[in-house]
């Protein structure tokens, strides 16, 4: 049977927090760290990873998704850091400022409606951010980590949010290709 890498998403599309962060990625490049950056459409809020699932389930994914519920609303993106820790850089991610908590709601529901379907509970707290590198090396971690200091309150713009995305995950030695499955719009949108 076929089976779907895919995840839940709100996609980052506005043009001018794009940019933005397009400026943030070229500074973090000039400065020659060992980096894999999110290509531009590609960024995303991820509200949870699915993995390999089946098409059969993937259609009562669907189906369980018609039921999440919320308003369009204005997310600021704003500042800058890294998982697990500046000290130890792996992922370097964008936060969210106001509008957060909307995302919150958002996943609160897709949680309790998936785990109905039999999809298991995150064990970590929920922590939205927007990926927009992975770091491979060591190799300039303090002149990144000096960087990312310096961005940590910076604001990068405001999106307006109309949709929750069901994505597919296509991986490849390009990096991966995302494509829309699903697309649960917000009510009144």
């Amino acid at each position: 049977m076929d089976q779907v890498r895919s995840f839940l998403s709100i996609d980052v599309d506005d043009s001018r927090v794009l940019s933005e962060l397009a400026s943030v990625l070229s500074a973090l490049q000039t400065i020659g760290g060992d980096l894999k950056t999110v290509e531009r459409e590609n960024i995303h809020v991820t509200l949870k990873f699915l993995g390999n699932i089946d098409s059969s389930k993937l259609a009562r994914v669907e189906a369980a998704l018609g039921g999440v519920k919320f308003p369009p609303f204005p997310l600021e993106v704003k500042g800058a850091g890294a998982f697990p820790s500046l000290s130890r850089i792996n992922v370097i991610w964008i936060g969210l400022g106001n509008g957060w908590s909307h995302v919150q709601r958002i996943y609160d529901q897709t949680e309790k409606l998936l785990l109905a379907l039999g999809f298991p509970s995150e064990t970590r707290e929920f922590s939205p951010h927007i990926t927009v590198a992975r770091v491979k090396s060591n190799r300039k971690r303090d002149e990144i980590a000096s960087l990312l200091r310096g961005l940590s309150d910076r604001p990068f713009g405001t999106l307006q949010v109309n949709a929750v995305r069901l994505k597919q995950s296509v991986l490849s030695s390009s990096g991966p290709k995302y494509s829309t499955l699903f697309e649960v719009r917000a009510q009144g949108a």
